[in-house]
C-alpha cells in the first residue's frame, strides 16, 4: 500500500490531526510508548481542550458561544427539568421586534439562516441580570440533582453508556466496530480461543509421555496468555465506553455552559442597545451603521478601469460636500451615543447594569458554571469506577464460563490419558517385556500372577489312613501391579489448570493496563511472535510434504526417473502395477499404509528392489516423523505455541497476504521487517474495508490482529491527558473533561463567597497574579470606580470626543489620530477585556469608528485629487446640524 493510502486510513481512524503520527513516512504504525505516547496524549488533549494548556487556562477570556440555541431536548428523558429550563430560558423582561431579534441573534454569534422558526422564537426570552442569575443557578442545581438521580434509572452503567448515543457522539460507530464488537464475541464464546479443544479430533501417533506433559504445561501457559488477551480485549472495550462517557459529559457540560453564557450576553447586550430612528440598535448593527452615508460617498468616486481613458465623472462641489458632511455627522452621532450610554452605565443610571447587579450576575453565572463542571467531573469519576468494576466482573465471568464449559478439563484429560497410555505401556514392557494390551490400558493394572488355590492342610482322605492328601485349600488372589499416575515423576506434574490462578493473571494484567497502558515492546514482540510461529508452521508443513514426496518418488518412480541416484540394475527395479494394486498402494496412500507394507516386505531377501528398500528404510521414518510434526502443529497450534493463534485458520487475510508476497514464508525471520510491513498494511486495509462489512467480518479476517490495531486506534483516538506520563495520569481510564471546562474546577473556593456581598475581595492589583474570578470582580469594580485606570481612559476619551463633537459639517479634513488613540486605549484596557460581552460591544464600536475614519479620509483625498473645493467651514451653516 502506498504511504498516502495508509495515511488516509490512519486519518480516518482518529478525529485528531495528530493521529497521523502513527503513520509517518518511512515508518510503519505501531503501538506507542513512553515519550511518543505521552506526546500524542498531551497533543490530543490540547486539541480536545480548544488548544488550552495547563499553563494558559485563563490567559484569555473564556468563550462559550454556540451557533445554534443550546438544547438538551434529546436528553429530556433523563434531564426533564434541566432540558425544560434550557428550552424556556429565564423570565423575559423585554419585547423585541422580529428585526431586532435578528440583530440580537447576530450579536450573540447566532444566525436565523436556515432556521425553521422565526428570529423571535429562535432567540427566546431576554432576561435581565437578576432573572438570568437566578435562572443560571436553577439550571446548575437541576443538572446536579438530575445527574445524581436520573442516571439511577439505568439498570447498569452499560445501559447508561448506550444511552449516550442520543448525543450523536462523533466517531462512535466506527470506534465501536473496531473495539467493542470483538470482545462481545469473545464473551459470547464465539472466539476461537474457546474452541481450541475442537482442534483435537484425530489420534496422533503416540510420542513419549514427556511430549504430552509438555503440552499439558503449555496448556497452563496458553490459558495465562489467553487471560492476558482477555484483559487487553476487555480493557479496550470498556475504555471505549469510558471515552464515550468523556465525550458525553463534555457535550452535556458545554451545552449548559453555553446556554448560561448566551443568556448573560443577551441580558447585557439588551442593556447596551442604542435607540436609532425608533428601533433598538445592537452591537452587531454597528458594522452597518452609516452604511447609507458610506455608500453615497463611494458612489461619487467609482473605481476607474485600468484601460479606460475617459475622464472620471466629477461630482459637483455641493454634492461632494453634502455627502462628506453627512458621513461626518453619522460617525460622530454614533460615537456620541455610545459614549453617553457607557457613561450612564458607569454612573449606575442604567437599571440592571449597575455595579451591584453586574457583580451578582457574573458571580451567579460563574458559580453555575463551576457547579455544572464539578457535577460532570464527579459523574465521570463514578462512571469510571462502575466501568472498571463491570469490566472485572465480565472478565471473571468469561473465565468461569470457559472452565464450566468443560473445554479446559477435556483438553487436560486428553493429554493425561495419552501420557497414561504410554506410562502403562512402559510398565508392561518392564514387567513382561511386551506392549500393554487394550484391556490393561483400559483397566490400568497388570495381573503378574493369576489367582489360584493353595493347599494349606494335609490330612486323611475318606477316613482311610492309607490315603492322605490336602484336606483344606486357600484361595491365593492374583498378584496385581496397579498403575499409579501420582508415582510417575512426569505425569504427576500434569496438573489441571485452576480458574482462580487464571483469574489472578487476568487481574494482574488488568491492573497493569489501567496503571501503565499497553506496553509497546510487548505488543511488537507479540506481533513478531505470530509471524515467526506462522513461518515455522509453514516450514514444518513444507518439509512434511517434501519428505512424503521423496518417499513416493522412491516407491513409484521408474528406474530411469531415479537415474544415477539409485545406480541401476535389478536392485533399482520398481514394483509392477499389478503388485502395487494388489497391495493397495498408490500415490494417494497414506504414509502409515506404506510403512505397514514396508514392515511386512523389508525382509524378503530378494535382490530385486533391494536398493529401493534400503533407501525407503531411512526415508519412511523421517517422513512419518515430519508428518507427525505437521499434524501436531495443525492440531495443537495454541499448545505448541502458547500465546499464538493459527493465522491459516483465524487470520486468513493475513496468511494469504504473506503467502502471496515474494517473501519466503518458511523463513520469515530473515525478512521480518518486510513481513511486519505486509501484515500491518493488510491490517490497515482490513480496518478500512470493515466499514462496509458486518461487524464480525474484521475479526474473521484478521483474528487477534484485530486487538493490535485496536490498541493503536485507542491510543491515537484518546482524548488524552494534560499530564500524561505523570503519576496521577494512569495509562487508561484517566482522560478528564477538556481543559476549557475543567479549568473552572480550580475556582472551587469561589463557591463559598457570600451572595449577599457579591464584590470579591482581592489583595493585588496585578492581573497576572489574580485568579479568573478575581479578575472579573476587579474589572467590574474598575468600571464603576471613578479613580480606576479604565475610568480615567474613558474620561479621557469623553473629553477628546467633546472636541470633535462640533467638527462635522464645519471642516473637510478632520484629524482623527487623537480620537483613535483614545478609543484604542479604552479598547485595549485589560480590565475591560475580562468583562465580556461589554468589551466585545466596545470593540465593535471601535472597529466601525476606524472604518468610518478611513472612509471620511478617502472622501477628503478624492476631493483634493479632483480639485473639488471644500465648502465645510465654521462660517457656513449649510452643512451643520
Amino acid at each position: 500500500m502506498k504511504f498516502r493510502q495508509l495515511a488516509l486510513i490512519c486519518a480516518m481512524a482518529s478525529p485528531y490531526a495528530n493521529a497521523l503520527q502513527v503513520c509517518t513516512i518511512g515508518d510503519e504504525y505501531r503501538v506507542l510508548e513512553d515519550e511518543g505516547l505521552h506526546q500524542i496524549r498531551k497533543s490530543n488533549y490540547q486539541t480536545f481542550s480548544e488548544d488550552l494548556t495547563p499553563e494558559s487556562l485563563f490567559s484569555s477570556n473564556p468563550l462559550h458561544q454556540s451557533e445554534v440555541k443550546p438544547s438538551l431536548i434529546e436528553t429530556e428523558e433523563v434531564f426533564p427539568q434541566t432540558s425544560s429550563l434550557l428550552d424556556s430560558g429565564p423570565a423575559s423582561v423585554v419585547t423585541l421586534e422580529a428585526e431586532e431579534a435578528a440583530s440580537m441573534l447576530k450579536t450573540i454569534g447566532r444566525s436565523t439562516i436556515g432556521a425553521a422558526k422565526g428570529a423571535l422564537e429562535v432567540l427566546g426570552p431576554v432576561g435581565d441580570a437578576v432573572m438570568v442569575g437566578l435562572w443560571a443557578n436553577e439550571v446548575a442545581q437541576s443538572f446536579k440533582d438530575e445527574t445524581s438521580t436520573g442516571y439511577d434509572r439505568f439498570a447498569t452503567v452499560m445501559s447508561l453508556i448506550d444511552w449516550f448515543g442520543v448525543l450523536k457522539l462523533p466517531e462512535r460507530e466506527i470506534d465501536r466496530q473496531i473495539l467493542v464488537s470483538r470482545w462481545n464475541k469473545v464473551a459470547d464464546g464465539e472466539h476461537y480461543s474457546f474452541k481450541v479443544h475442537d482442534d483435537i479430533v484425530t489420534q496422533q501417533d503416540k510420542k513419549d509421555k514427556q511430549h504430552w506433559a509438555d503440552l499439558s504445561k503449555n496448556q497452563q501457559t496458553m490459558l495465562e496468555d489467553l487471560a492476558r488477551g482477555f484483559a487487553a480485549d476487555v480493557a479496550l472495550k470498556y475504555h471505549q465506553y469510558y471515552q464515550e462517557a468523556v465525550l458525553a459529559q463534555t457535550r452535556l457540560t458545554e451545552t449548559l455552559v453555553s446556554a448560561i453564557e448566551e443568556e448573560k450576553y443577551k441580558a447585557i447586550y439588551n442593556k447596551l442597545s442604542l435607540e436609532e430612528s425608533g428601533k433598538r440598535v445592537f452591537a452587531s448593527d454597528f458594522s452597518s451603521s452609516c452604511q447609507a452615508e458610506v455608500d453615497a460617498l463611494l458612489a461619487l468616486y467609482p473605481e476607474q478601469e485600468i484601460n479606460n481613458n475617459r475622464p472620471p465623472l466629477i461630482p459637483s462641489k455641493r454634492q461632494a460636500n453634502r455627502v462628506l458632511a453627512n458621513l461626518q455627522h453619522c460617525q460622530q452621532d454614533q460615537l456620541d451615543s455610545v459614549l453617553s450610554l457607557l457613561n450612564r452605565v458607569r454612573s449606575g443610571a442604567v437599571e440592571g447594569l449597575d455595579g451591584q447587579s453586574m457583580h451578582r450576575l457574573y458571580q451567579q453565572t460563574l458559580k453555575a458554571k463551576i457547579t455544572i463542571v464539578e457535577t460532570a467531573a464527579l459523574q465521570l469519576e463514578q462512571i469510571k469506577t462502575k466501568l472498571i468494576a463491570e469490566m472485572r466482573s465480565e472478565g471473571h465471568s468469561v473465565i468461569e464460563n470457559l472452565f464450566e464449559s468443560g473445554a479446559v478439563e477435556s483438553v487436560h484429560r486428553y493429554f493425561t490419558t495419552q501420557a497414561d497410555y504410554l506410562a502403562i505401556d512402559e510398565m508392561s514392557r518392564s514387567i513382561f517385556g511386551r506392549q500393554a494390551t487394550a484391556t490393561e490400558l483400559r483397566q490400568k493394572y497388570f495381573v503378574v500372577q493369576e489367582g489360584y488355590r493353595k493347599c494349606t492342610k494335609i490330612g486323611i482322605l475318606g477316613g482311610d489312613p492309607n490315603f492322605r492328601g490336602c484336606t483344606q485349600y486357600t484361595w491365593i488372589p492374583a498378584e496385581i501391579e496397579k498403575y499409579d499416575a501420582a508415582k510417575d515423576a512426569v505425569i504427576s506434574q500434569m496438573v489441571m489448570p485452576n480458574p482462580d490462578g487464571i483469574k489472578r493473571v487476568f487481574e494482574q494484567s488488568l491492573v497493569s493496563l489501567i496503571d501503565d497502558g499497553w506496553n509497546a515492546q510487548q505488543e511488537e514482540n507479540w506481533l513478531e511472535k505470530q509471524i515467526l510461529n506462522f513461518s515455522e508452521k509453514q516450514r514444518i508443513i513444507l518439509k512434511a510434504q517434501q519428505d512424503k514426496s521423496i518417499v513416493m518418488r522412491w516407491l513409484f518412480d521408474s528406474s530411469q526417473a531415479l537415474g544415477s541416484e539409485c545406480g541401476g540394475g535389478n536392485g533399482c527395479a520398481g514394483w509392477s502395477t499389478e503388485y502395487l494394486n494388489k497391495e493397495h498402494l498408490s500415490r494417494d496412500s497414506s504414509l502409515h499404509h506404506i510403512a505397514n507394507w514396508y514392515a511386512k516386505t523389508k525382509d524378503s531377501g530378494y535382490y530385486v528392489h533391494s536398493k529401493r528398500r534400503k533407501k525407503l528404510e531411512s526415508l519412511i521414518p523421517e517422513a512419518l516423523d515430519s508428518e507427525w510434526r505437521a499434524n501436531n502443529i495443525k492440531g495443537f497450534y495454541s499448545y505448541v505455541y502458547p500465546g499464538s493463534f493459527d493465522l491459516d485458520k483465524y487470520a486468513p487475510l493475513i496468511s494469504s497476504a504473506l503467502k502471496d508476497s515474494n517473501l519466503d514464508v518458511t523463513d520469515l525471520a530473515a525478512t521480518l521487517p518486510l513481513a511486519k510491513g505486509i501484515v500491518k498494511t493488510h491490517i490497515a486495509e482490513a480496518v478500512n474495508a470493515a466499514e462496509l462489512q458486518n461487524e464480525g467480518w474484521l475479526n474473521q479476517k484478521i483474528g487477534d490482529f484485530h486487538r493490535y490495531i485496536s490498541i493503536v486506534h485507542a491510543q491515537n483516538t484518546s482524548t488524552g491527558h494534560y499530564a500524561s506520563g505523570e503519576p496521577n495520569a494512569t495509562g487508561i481510564f484517566s482522560e478528564p473533561l477538556p481543559a476549557h471546562l475543567l479549568r473552572y474546577m480550580i475556582l472551587d473556593q469561589y463557591q463559598s463567597i457570600d451572595e449577599e456581598e457579591p464584590s470579591y475581595y482581592y489583595s493585588t492589583n496585578n492581573y497576572a497574579e489574580m485568579s479568573y474570578d478575581t479578575r472579573l470582580h476587579f474589572s467590574i469594580d474598575a468600571l464603576f470606580d471613578s479613580n480606576s485606570i479604565i475610568a480615567n481612559k474613558i474620561e479621557q476619551l469623553t473629553q477628546v470626543n467633546t472636541t470633535f463633537t462640533n467638527m462635522p459639517g464645519r471642516t473637510c479634513l478632520i484629524v482623527y489620530p487623537q480620537l483613535k488613540e483614545a478609543l484604542m486605549s479604552v479598547s485595549a484596557d485589560e480590565s475591560l477585556y475580562w468583562l465580556t460581552p461589554v468589551s466585545e460591544w466596545f470593540d465593535s464600536l471601535t472597529r466601525q469608528q476606524f472604518k468610518l475614519f478611513s472612509t471620511i479620509r478617502f472622501g477628503v483625498m478624492k476631493q483634493n485629487e479632483l480639485n473639488i473645493g471644500c465648502d465645510l467651514s465654521p462660517n457656513n451653516p449649510v452643512y451643520w446640524r
